[in-house]
């Protein structure tokens, strides 16, 4: 048997071997419904948060200055902002989201003395109550009373008193200027000028957008590379105890059932993704139309680059994580010694902050050319501005990573024949001179 014939049929058994099982089955199909059931949780708050919202916060309003000249209550409910609400309303999920994110209704009613507020606050008929002093215009004091108890919603509150004085102050105004006054920059419209001298869209949603797809890109990269090393390490350490590892080196060099373990397993991983990106498509169809509402530029040259630098970094980690693990006599010692390499592909979402502040400085340049992060920053710096992201860079970028992936592979295939062969964990010169020898 050729050796990519036995790198297949040991892929191909791994892979049937973890789809099979009943955790692979429960994690793959049972995290969305999890995930339901959690936001069902969430949303339970939630729920009674909107009901809440949609009893108006009535405040009482004593104008001693008369400067305001109320003569009925006046509600005030904040909206969203225009761009925002423009993509929710093309995803046919307005009313979902307004659902979700209504705003408090304040009302504020004239009262006609203070001591008539106070009573109405002390009997709980109003949240509270302001008092426009005379001297408000010159010194622009104003005194606010809350029920013992509230507290919470009053920056609420003061900002939308605060845009009923606007408009009251501003009432004798001409139409166009009262408008500039009250909402100077309404219609402002925001570009990004690339390093070309190109524009863009510079909108919150299109900064949301380049922000999501590298993060979304890091979660999955970190999920399947846990999950899947879980397999590898749960598989190994069943061979090592049931003694299977006889067999396999009787019938497969170290290389080759590296190889076909983590093509197998790493199959299984990729698949459990697949899986949980269509049930988030499908259950998200809203989300194409606010992408195509918003005129926003999708970052396909980081999408072109997503696959082949997720596969070849699965690579790189899986053959570290498999052949440091495989030194553990156990389970949980084999979870240990590979959580070094867990720790290390989090690390760019460790610095992201850092990351975010300068996509493009000399951290993030650094860890483009580093083996560990070189995959998400690629992405990350592909998607936040390609045009800032040198050619050389990216090729840089790759070639370090698959050169380190064959390094990792050989050095995973001589520490995986060394936790093969050992009961126990091996110590530091056992390991040293076995792997001098030829694999």
């Amino acid at each position: 048997m050729n050796r990519w014939r036995k790198v297949s049929v040991i892929a191909t058994f791994e892979f049937l071997t973890a789809v099979k099982r009943p955790g692979y089955l429960i994690a793959t199909f049972g995290m969305p419904v999890f995930m339901v059931l959690y936001a069902g949780v969430v949303a339970i708050p939630a729920y009674f948060a909107t009901q809440s919202a949609k009893e108006p916060s009535v405040w009482g309003v004593v104008d001693t200055a008369g400067v305001l000249g109320l003569t009925d209550s006046v509600s005030v409910r904040p909206g969203l902002p225009e761009e925002v609400a423009k993509a929710i309303r093309m995803s046919g999920q307005e009313q979902a989201v307004q659902n979700a994110f209504m705003s408090e209704n304040f009302v504020f009613k004239p009262m006609a003395a203070e001591a008539e507020a106070r009573q109405a606050t002390a009997a709980h008929t109003l949240k509270g109550y302001f008092v426009v002093p005379p001297d408000y215009l010159t010194g622009g004091l104003i005194d606010v009373y809350l029920q013992d108890a509230t507290g919470i919603a009053f920056d609420d509150s003061r900002d939308a008193f605060a845009d009923i004085i606007r408009e009251q102050l501003t009432a004798r105004v001409a139409a166009p200027g009262r408008d500039r006054i009250l909402h100077p920059l309404k219609d402002a419209r925001r570009f990004r000028v690339t390093r070309g001298g190109e524009l863009s869209d510079g909108s919150d949603a299109a900064g949301i957008v380049k922000l999501v797809f590298p993060l979304v890109f890091m979660v999955l990269f970190l999920m399947s590379v846990l999950m899947t090393s879980g397999f590898l390490m749960q598989g190994t350490a069943t061979e090592k105890e049931n003694k299977v590892v006889e067999v396999l080196l009787a019938s497969a060099n170290p290389d080759e059932i590296l190889w076909g373990k983590l093509a197998g397993l790493g199959g299984a991983g990729l698949l459990q993704i697949a899986v949980w990106l269509l049930i988030l498509m499908v259950s998200g169809l809203g989300v194409v139309p606010m992408l195509l509402a918003t005129d926003i530029k999708m970052p396909w040259a980081a999408l072109a680059m997503a696959v082949p630098l997720f596969l070849v970094a699965f690579l790189f980690y899986g053959s570290l994580m498999l052949g440091t693990g495989s030194l553990g006599s156990n389970m949980r010692e084999a979870q240990q010694l590979a959580m070094v390499w867990s720790l290390t592909a989090a690390l760019p979402m460790i610095m992201m902050m850092a990351l975010i502040s300068a996509p493009h400085g000399t951290v993030a340049r650094v860890m483009t050319l580093v083996p560990f992060s070189a995959a998400p920053l690629v992405i990350f710096r592909a998607s936040t501005d390609a045009a800032s992201l040198a050619w050389w860079e990216v090729v840089a970028g790759f070639s370090i990573l698959v050169v380190s992936t064959w390094f990792a592979i050989r050095i995973g295939a001589r520490l995986f024949r060394i936790g093969l062969v050992s009961a126990s964990r091996p110590k530091l010169s056992e390991i040293l001179k076995q792997a001098r020898l030829r694999v």
